[in-house]
């Protein structure tokens, strides 16, 4: 049986009042206003003048749900994406954290496992993140000081080849010795590769560029900035990336790490195009204040915003027991997505454009996904006016309804 939605689409090329999207099966047939399909024989769902928009693609997750990625295990991978639809996301990419060789193994081997389920039961998934191991001391985080180590080749072709097409991001540090080849390799098997957690110059960022760096992890979080040596002011990750039209970025989007300044700065810098929105989320996401363990490291939740934020954020963030470094968020895409709106001050449209098309294409699933147009998954989410999220369905499956 088809089924017809009917509300204001936000495509998010255009936004079609009154609208309408027929669905068969898995995939949308056809989009447009109400009227046209007032013949159809279909299923009918109508939303009124709420908001259908293209579901929420995370390609930026830890956790959620009181579950970790590196858990390893199936049970905690369904929790996080049932935990994540129910903020609006219809596909992420399980991230890694900086941790021993095996239990970065098994994440990649539990993935597979998972994306071989036919019925989605939440967020689909699309592959695994790799965050780490490769990364600067300088410019850990909230990454495990433990397990850091320089780039391998060898090592990245055997989690690569562990399953073939599961690994679809790496980020590292490009400064490293060794990190260039391995981002030759990583160019020529498709794989997106990301600059992160990097005290690197604006000369290693060329290179990195050279070399198939295509994309920067989490923007002004664990990352190099202007220094100076023997005088002489040095342009850092940050400056690089704003700089470099070659480079998209992703910025956490809970309110917390970036005040509207810098998300504003950034999107003036980069365009509407080369910016995507992600939540960096861990366990403690869709849950509440309190403790929790980030790759054997102490975090605490909680929300202690300094009086130099010029608009409080809502909801929580993530932080290293010692109050030095954030630890991903508590957030939800459907959070992230209120704060791009109501306090960065984007329309809804283009909003869309960084919660859903531009992360597909960042990891080359727009052809699927992304975006509401014929032929593409029915990945939709339902927002009132207010922005509170009404519904998720996932291939065309309602997987969370309010």
């Amino acid at each position: 049986m088809k089924k017809l939605l009917i509300g204001t689409v936000v495509t998010p090329f255009r936004i079609i009042k009154d609208g309408g999207i027929l669905i068969e099966g898995n995939r949308i047939l056809s989009v447009g206003s109400a009227g046209d399909f007032k013949d159809e024989q279909a299923e009918r769902m109508n939303f009124d003048e709420n908001f259908l928009l293209p579901g929420f693609v995370d390609i930026h997750v830890h956790g959620g749900g009181g579950k970790d990625t590196m858990d390893g295990s199936t049970e905690s991978l369904r929790t996080i994406v049932e935990t994540h639809a129910k903020g609006g996301t219809t596909s992420l990419l399980p991230t890694t954290l900086t941790a021993p060789m095996e239990d970065i193994k098994k994440v990649i081997k539990v993935v597979s496992e998972m994306m071989k389920e036919s019925e989605p039961i939440g967020s689909r998934i699309l592959g695994v993140h790799l965050e780490g191991p490769y990364f600067s001391p300088e410019q850990a985080g909230a990454q495990n000081p433990e397990y850091l180590k320089n780039p391998s080749i060898n090592e990245i072709k055997e989690l690569v080849e562990i399953e073939n097409g599961i690994v679809k991001r790496v980020s590292l540090a490009p400064e490293l010795p060794g990190a260039l080849e391995v981002m030759r390799y990583l160019r020529k098997e498709g794989i997106l590769v990301s600059i992160a957690h990097s005290n690197a110059s604006y000369s290693d960022v060329v290179k990195a560029v050279e070399a198939g760096a295509s994309h920067v992890t989490h923007i002004y979080s664990g990352m190099s900035t202007v220094r100076r040596i023997r005088s002489y002011r040095i342009s850092g990750v940050i400056e690089s990336a704003l700089l470099m039209d070659e480079l998209t970025v992703e910025m956490i989007a809970d309110g917390h790490h970036l005040p509207p300044s810098l998300m504003k700065l950034i999107l003036k810098c980069k365009g509407l195009g080369n910016v995507c929105a992600i939540t960096d989320a861990m366990p403690a996401a869709g849950l509440g204040p309190g403790r929790y363990s980030l790759g054997g490291l102490d975090v605490i939740v909680e929300n202690d915003v300094p009086d130099e934020y010029e608009i409080k954020p809502p909801g929580f963030v993530a932080k290293l027991s010692n109050g030095q470094a954030f630890a991903g968020s508590s957030a939800l895409m459907i959070d992230v997505f209120k704060v791009l709106v109501k306090i960065t001050g984007l329309q809804i449209q283009d909003a869309s454009k960084l919660m859903s098309y531009n992360p597909a294409r960042f990891v080359g699933v727009d052809h699927e996904r992304g975006s509401i147009s014929a032929g593409k998954y029915a990945d939709i989410v339902v927002v009132d006016e207010d922005l509170n999220l009404l519904m998720t369905m996932v291939e065309g499956k309602i997987v969370f309804e309010k």
